[in-house]
């Protein structure tokens, strides 16, 4: 038999340059950044001037007798404290494996990517470890699956639960010990699931333009400017083991707070960020 018209390779595996696959985390899984108050500061560890309420928001005023002096109020000057540690890692790129790299792989955007989403997860853990947890705050509320009790409500997956009026309670419970209605809320990713079907839910956005209970039209329903789904994760798992992933903040809560957006003297907030901009002269952290 005659050979084939053309003998040997005539194509060569390579790499696709118009497609790969990567599972980079979107930045709005993340929720440290947006709710906390971001504070500049120069140094590592230092004070910051405290005023309890306590002091402005007594009724001390009374009738000036004739020929005397009205009575004296005063206040009290406490201090807070604060430390600013370094969290860091690093990815090494090796210039001799900058230049002997296949496209469509970058090294200089995957370190970039890399130490990125390691930076976020960090901070939301953080975030979650000392913020998002109970016995931190005055305000706590524990759901139940029937018969609530005190500072207990009816779990929202129970359809008799009334998620707006549980919600609208714990507002006005942090407004009376804090002067400030809360404007930022931040749910466990089970949470807004469990809020999107909800009927008493359902029923009230029925006629918006998409009706579905997305965050945006669930802030409009509980009055917070500042609705967050935490939906961030990370691999529980050593490296060579196997993988163990899961949500970094608990699906099944929430958190309900102020957060000052602008903050700076006498502009107190539920959670601060003491960011260390000093660290690295010219830099901005």
């Amino acid at each position: 038999m005659p050979a084939t018209s053309v003998q040997g390779n005539t194509h060569i595996d390579r790499y696709l340059t118009g497609y790969s696959e990567a599972y980079i985390q979107n930045a709005a899984n993340f929720v440290a950044g947006k709710a906390s108050s971001l504070i500049r500061v120069n140094f590592k560890s230092d004070k910051y001037v405290v005023y309890p309420r306590g002091y402005f928001w007594r009724d001390e005023m009374e009738k000036r007798p004739l020929g005397g002096r009205p009575s004296q109020v005063g206040y009290k000057v406490d201090e807070g404290t604060y430390s600013a540690d370094e969290w860091a890692t690093e990815h090494v790129v090796d210039d001799r494996q900058r230049a002997n790299v296949d496209a469509p792989i970058n090294l200089d955007e995957n370190a970039t990517r890399l130490l990125s989403g390691k930076a976020m997860i960090r901070a939301d853990r953080i975030w979650a470890t000392n913020f998002f947890v109970p016995n931190v705050w005055t305000t706590l509320r524990v759901g139940t699956a029937s018969t609530p009790g005190t500072n207990q409500f009816l779990q929202f997956t129970d359809g008799n639960s009334d998620p707006i009026g549980v919600i609208d309670e714990a507002k006005d419970a942090m407004h009376q010990i804090t002067g400030f209605m809360p404007n930022t809320m931040v749910m466990g990713a089970g949470v807004t699931r469990t809020l999107r079907s909800h009927p008493d839910i359902a029923d009230r956005i029925k006629y918006t333009r998409i009706g579905l209970a997305e965050e945006s039209l669930l802030g409009s329903l509980f009055n917070v400017p500042n609705v967050l789904t935490a939906r961030s994760i990370y691999n529980t798992a050593a490296e060579g083991a196997t993988d163990a992933f899961q949500y970094i903040v608990d699906s099944r809560s929430m958190w309900l707070g102020y957060i000052e957006p602008n903050p700076s003297l006498d502009s107190p907030t539920a959670i601060a960020n003491f960011a260390w901009t000093g660290l690295i002269p010219g830099q901005t952290n």
